[in-house]
């Protein structure tokens, strides 16, 4: 087995033949090697350029990371920025995922370390296998890992973090040991329906917090509540309509959070959304108050900040008949905030910058290019194509696997991030 490793004497660029043992680029040795020599003396490789190689085997070991932050509009699950067979990671190494291009990273995997993916939507494939196997952490950043179509299997051994509106879709029970919340952001965090009983540890969940159940898995379910353990935690008990139960028996609120009652409601897609009823009145960040994405581009027909504060029917002023209304304009839209009783501006500004890291890729900067079908500037009126339904900031046009187009844009997001209620409504970013 033909090996090489990286010695990093010119910079820091992976597929820089003079940054390894062997004077040859990486790709074409069977194992590449990424390790340090100590938390002083770490070794850290950038692969910043589309290769349409893959890597055979990866290796990071200890104090070792590989940054992957290549771009590409045209990549694909089948055309990645970056691929590997296969791959391993030692206790103090680390993966780092920065990019909303598609990458490949092989279904044969050992992760005791760290995997971060940041600012990604579905757009990180793990083979067929469709598992992260190991005892390390994943860190999800303003992403979505897996998909409606393709959940990942997270072995029960591996540790999960959420934050910046995250998401993940996890496999038959196999959900991890271990899932911690951003209680101050909306995460999801969706099962299969046909899981039973979830020992899987989650804390610091919060009003923000959603747990969804995929609509392909064949189950329905029907009434969903938290029951106090004698520990002190929840157990989260979903009745489903073949008389089927999902139970999560370790759940962990965040600090002054109590939890009320629960809804059940449908994304687009779909899929079930279980979140706390009474978090969705007054706040901002529920469901459809807080970006008014069918609005006309602000009260007086200016692409602007929007200060209407949408009505308890939801029903917005700015956005014609939105969420839970059948009558929904999918295709108009504004990009202002209300909120249902007042407006989180945090929130909204959380929302923004999100939306404008996807604007700003290397997909022909403001244009939406294979992202979406109007552009942000020209034909189109910033906030949107009226009367279209896939337009710029999250007018979704979003497939299985939203994110394999390549471009990261808001357009990608809004497959993994429509709050409740939504029904038939297509053109939302977070509604």
């Amino acid at each position: 087995m033909a090996s090489t490793y990286w010695t990093g004497g010119s910079n820091g660029d992976f597929y820089n033949v003079k940054n390894w043992s062997t004077g040859a680029s990486p790709t074409t040795y069977h194992d590449v090697d990424i390790t340090g020599t100590s938390s002083t003396a770490t070794a850290e490789a950038v692969a910043g350029t589309a290769s349409s190689t893959a890597v055979p085997s990866l290796t990071i070991g200890d104090y070792g990371t590989l940054d992957i932050t290549a771009s590409s509009c045209s990549s694909s699950e089948s055309s990645p920025v970056f691929s590997t067979s296969s791959f391993q990671v030692s206790q103090y190494g680390s993966i780092v995922v920065d990019t909303g291009s598609a990458v490949q990273l092989g279904d044969i995997n050992v992760m005791n370390g760290t995997m971060t993916i940041e600012n990604n939507r579905s757009n990180v494939f793990m083979g067929d296998g469709e598992r992260l196997n190991g005892t390390g952490t994943l860190n999800l950043v303003n992403s979505t890992f897996g998909s409606q179509t393709d959940g990942v299997n997270i072995a029960n051994s591996m540790h999960i973090t959420l934050s910046g509106q995250s998401s993940v879709y996890t496999g038959f029970l196999a959900t991890g040991v271990s899932v911690s919340f951003d209680p101050k952001s909306s995460e999801q965090f969706f099962l299969n329906g046909q899981d039973t009983t979830v020992g899987t540890s989650f804390s610091d969940v919060s009003a923000k917090t959603q747990f969804g159940i995929t609509a392909n898995t064949g189950e329905t379910p029907v009434s969903a509540s938290y029951v106090k353990n004698a520990d002190g935690s929840y157990s989260l008990v979903v009745q489903e309509s073949d008389n089927h139960t999902l139970t999560l028996s370790n759940v962990s609120m965040a600090s002054g959070y109590t939890p009320g009652t629960l809804q059940i409601t449908q994304d687009k897609s779909g899929n079930y959304l279980i979140s706390d009823a009474s978090a969705n009145k007054g706040s901002s960040d529920s469901h459809c108050g807080h970006w008014d994405h069918n609005g006309h581009s602000g009260s007086n027909g200016q692409s602007g900040w929007n200060g209407h504060a949408g009505n308890s029917s939801h029903s917005d002023h700015n956005g014609g008949a939105s969420c839970g209304n059948q009558s929904s304009q999918s295709g108009n839209c504004g990009w202002g905030f209300g909120g249902h009783g007042g407006s989180d501006l945090a929130s909204s500004i959380q929302k923004i910058v999100s939306a404008m890291h996807g604007a700003f890729s290397s997909c022909n900067s403001w244009q939406a290019s294979s992202c979406g079908s109007s552009s942000w500037f020209g034909g189109s009126s910033f906030g949107g194509s009226y009367g279209q339904s896939s337009s710029a900031w999250g007018c979704s046009t979003a497939s299985s696997h939203s994110g394999s187009q390549g471009c990261y844009s808001s357009s990608t997001q809004s497959a993994s991030h429509t709050q409740t209620p939504v029904y038939h409504n297509t053109s939302h970013w977070g509604c």
